[in-house]
């Protein structure tokens, strides 16, 4: 179900990340999900990862900003979130999203300014 892209940044992190928790202190998510990255991934690789884990992500960088090594952990997550969706594997915790997505752009709840 996984790209060998996917597996191999999922394994970068799981053998390199030296478990120095400098990413787990600002990070909501991780503190949430993990004891730190590198237990996270070999989960991921283990085939034992929750599927909400990769969506719960923010994207927001800081855990490479604060990494040592500067792993790129958004990246993985997105990856990962990527190969669900060519999967048509959509989780029913974020059928809101979907419909947020369709409805915002609708006419009935988006407005036009025509002036006058």
């Amino acid at each position: 179900m996984y790209s060998q892209k996917t597996i191999d940044l999922a394994k970068e992190i799981a053998e390199t990340c030296t478990e120095c928790d400098r990413c787990m202190k600002d990070c909501v998510f991780l503190q949430t999900y993990c004891e730190n990255p590198k237990i996270l991934f070999e989960q991921f690789l283990a085939e034992d990862l929750a599927a909400i884990v990769p969506y719960s992500c923010t994207f927001c960088g800081r855990c490479t900003v604060v990494c040592p090594l500067q792993l790129k952990l958004a990246d993985v997550f997105l990856a990962i979130r990527q190969d669900l969706a060519a999967e048509k594997l959509p989780l029913k915790q974020l059928s809101g999203a979907v419909w947020h997505q369709r409805l915002s752009c609708s006419r009935i709840f988006s407005g036009l300014n025509r002036g006058k």
